[in-house]
């Protein structure tokens, strides 16, 4: 059975945050296909926005530039249990 297929989306006009929110999600894209049994695609797409958004399947889960990537990584996994019906024990 393949993986249940998770779409990532950073929005935002071109700059340093926008960037930076990029590599961040790709930085913890394997860790978190490997736990959830997911994959994450990763795609970016420019908008007139200042800050920076994360879209996870079209849904906005984070709006700016998280202070520290361990912020980035709770939303990702509290939009991926929602997703997959988890719940954290």
């Amino acid at each position: 059975m393949a993986a249940k297929k998770i779409k990532t989306t950073i929005t935002g006009k071109p700059s340093y945050e926008k960037w930076t929110l990029h590599q961040w999600v790709l930085e913890v894209k394997d860790l978190l296909e490997e736990e959830y049994g997911v994959e994450i695609i990763v795609e970016s797409m420019d908008t007139g926005d200042v800050e920076p958004g994360l879209l996870i399947n079209d849904q906005l889960v984070l709006k700016g530039l998280p202070g520290e990537e361990g912020y980035l990584i709770e939303v990702l996994k509290k939009a991926f249990e929602e997703i997959l019906g988890l719940r954290r024990s």
